[in-house]
């Protein structure tokens, strides 16, 4: 069984249609790799960050 966590800035979620695509896309990522059988099993969380909580090259975005 494949568990994939992923993070994204929360107006990503804005988007009605974006955590279903998301999900779908990662789901075919796994089969295209590990096969029907190991996307069937897989199981993704989709987590909502705040820009003032990301950072990168050592600053915070938000």
């Amino acid at each position: 069984m494949a568990h994939i966590e992923a993070s994204f800035f929360t107006s990503r979620f804005e988007d009605e249609e974006f955590a279903q695509k998301m999900v779908e896309a990662l789901t075919e990522a796994v089969g295209s790799v590990l096969g029907e059988d190991a996307a069937n099993d897989t199981a993704i969380v989709l987590r909502p960050v705040e820009p003032s909580r990301w950072g990168y090259r050592g600053k915070l975005l938000g």
